[in-house]
């Protein structure tokens, strides 16, 4: 079952929202539970007494605790939770990329950008919980999910895959073969060495590729502009 949390100070807000994603969910079989909030101290209260969430839909200008600082809240506790932000103002949106924030939706634009939005959050959803890579360590098999996954870089004969909580595995496969047999859209080569997970980018410099955790990569600087304009155009799909 697929669990939502819905959270805004406002109650016509939360029961549109609510019935939008009711809607989606039921025309795609999905069985859901929905947990409503005009608090944002209460969703906090629920979340440190243990309740697990895969999806939040925020309102970004709240009393008490405002949307971004609940993002942070959520990002150190239910890393692998997916955030759509509904709200008036979009200035927010590159600063909240260090959150997983997955989605910008204009309140305005609410009727057709949250369906959307829902569609491609799902797709991921099934992806991520579906879907790994398989890696043999000596004498074993491990399975990386995708969504773990930074960057890999090329070392020798060997490819190694960087992940999130810091750990490194390697293969005896050239880059190449890896990035094939991943075949994801979202995975991409910023440089001839290195291929960059773009769902865990939270930034772009001069020098390289910036994560969470002031995790960095550089990249040469022959490809800088091009890996800009990779993002940009990936972060583009978010708002």
């Amino acid at each position: 079952m697929l669990q939502i949390a819905i959270c805004d100070d406002e109650v016509t807000n939360i029961l549109k929202v609510k019935e939008l994603a009711e809607l989606f969910f039921r025309t795609h079989c999905v069985e859901i539970r929905i947990e409503t909030y005009k608090s944002s101290d209460n969703l906090l209260y629920d979340m440190q007494d243990g309740q697990y969430f895969d999806l939040f839909l925020l309102d970004i200008e709240m009393p008490e605790v405002s949307g971004m600082d609940l993002a942070k809240t959520i990002y150190r506790n239910i890393p692998s939770a997916r955030i759509i932000f509904i709200t008036s103002h979009l200035e927010y949106a590159i600063e909240a990329y260090e959150f997983s924030v997955f989605r910008y939706i204009p309140k305005k634009l609410l009727d057709h950008k949250l369906l959307i939005a829902l569609e491609d959050f799902y797709k991921l959803y099934c992806l991520e919980r579906d879907e790994y890579y398989v890696i043999q360590v000596k004498k074993r098999i491990e399975k990386v999910a995708y969504r773990e996954i930074l960057y890999i870089l090329k070392n020798g004969k060997y490819a190694v895959f960087h992940l999130k909580n810091g750990e490194m595995k390697s293969i005896r496969k050239t880059l190449a073969q890896v990035f094939e047999e991943l075949n994801k859209e979202y995975f991409h080569f910023a440089d001839r060495g290195c291929i960059v997970n773009l769902a865990n980018v939270v930034g772009v410099n001069e020098n390289g590729v910036i994560f969470g955790h002031n995790e960095y990569i550089q990249i040469s600087k022959a490809n800088i502009s091009e890996f800009k304009s990779i993002m940009l155009r990936f972060w583009g799909k978010q708002i």
